[in-house]
C-alpha cells in the first residue's frame, strides 16, 4: 500500500464565466476549477495555478491523490480530482472538477492495484501465465488513509497461486466494496498439446472427422 503527503494548491474564486474568460484564464497559467462536497451544494467556481495542479494531474494515480485546497478566506479543504479535461491533441489541462472531503466521513474511491517484479515470479519461471483479472479495487475510506495504489509483489507466486480482495493490505478504516472472494492476481498452467479433448484425436471418431473434412476446408 503506497500513501503520500497532500499536494497544497490554492484556490482562487472567479465571477466571471464563459468560453472566452477561460481561454484568457489558461494563457495567464492558470486553470479553470469548480469545487463542490457535501459541504459546497452549491458548487464554487474558481481557478487553481496551472503548475501546481498539474504535478497532481499528470501523476499516475491522480484520482487518489490527496490535495489539501487553501481557501481564499485562509481554510484548507481536503480535495480530490475528480475529472481532469484535457485538449484532445495537445493534452494540456483544460477544467479540472475538485471533490470536498470531509474529516470524518468515509468516501467512496477505486484504488489502482500495481504488480511488480512480474518478469522474476516463480511461476511464470516454470511455464505458467501470470494474470490480474482486476486492476482496481473499490472501497470506502476515511480520507487521509487514501492509499495512492496497492502494490503486490508477483516474485513468489507459484504455479497455481492466487491472491483475493481478502488478502490485499487495506488501511484500518477501508470497507470492500466487492466480494472478497474475487481473484486479484493468479498463476494459471498453460494449456498443452495434451489438453486437447480425446474426441479430437481417436480411432472411434474418424468416421466423423472425415464427414467434416469438407465444410471444415470451406469454413478456413
Amino acid at each position: 500500500m503506497s500513501t503520500r503527503d497532500a499536494a497544497k494548491i490554492g484556490f482562487l474564486k472567479r465571477e466571471s464565466t464563459g468560453k472566452g474568460v477561460c481561454r484568457k484564464l489558461r494563457v495567464e497559467g492558470v486553470i479553470p476549477a469548480v469545487f463542490y462536497g457535501p459541504e459546497y451544494k452549491d458548487s464554487v467556481v474558481g481557478t487553481v495555478g496551472e503548475k501546481d495542479i498539474s504535478v497532481v494531474a499528470n501523476s499516475p494515480n491522480w484520482e487518489t491523490s490527496m490535495i489539501d485546497l487553501e481557501m481564499p478566506d485562509g481554510r484548507v479543504e481536503m480535495a480530490l480530482l475528480r475529472d481532469v479535461q484535457r485538449h484532445v491533441i495537445s493534452r494540456k489541462i483544460l477544467h479540472v472538477d475538485l471533490y470536498q472531503l470531509v474529516k470524518g466521513h468515509k468516501v467512496k474511491v477505486a484504488i489502482p492495484i500495481r504488480v511488480v517484479n512480474k518478469d522474476i515470479c516463480a511461476g511464470v519461471k516454470m511455464g505458467g501465465v501470470l494474470e490480474q483479472p482486476v486492476r482496481d479495487v473499490e472501497i470506502v475510506v476515511l480520507p487521509r488513509e487514501i492509499p495512492m495504489e496497492i502494490v503486490l509483489d508477483a516474485a513468489k507466486m507459484g504455479m497455481g497461486s492466487e491472491v483475493f480482495l481478502r488478502d490485499l493490505e487495506l488501511p484500518e478504516s477501508a470497507e470492500l466494496l466487492s466480494s472478497p472472494d474475487e481473484i486479484v492476481l493468479l498463476v494459471t498452467r498453460p494449456k498443452s498439446v495434451t489438453d486437447t479433448p480425446k474426441e479430437e484425436s481417436g480411432e472411434e471418431n474418424t468416421e466423423v472427422e472425415v464427414v467434416g473434412k469438407g465444410k471444415r476446408k470451406e469454413e478456413e
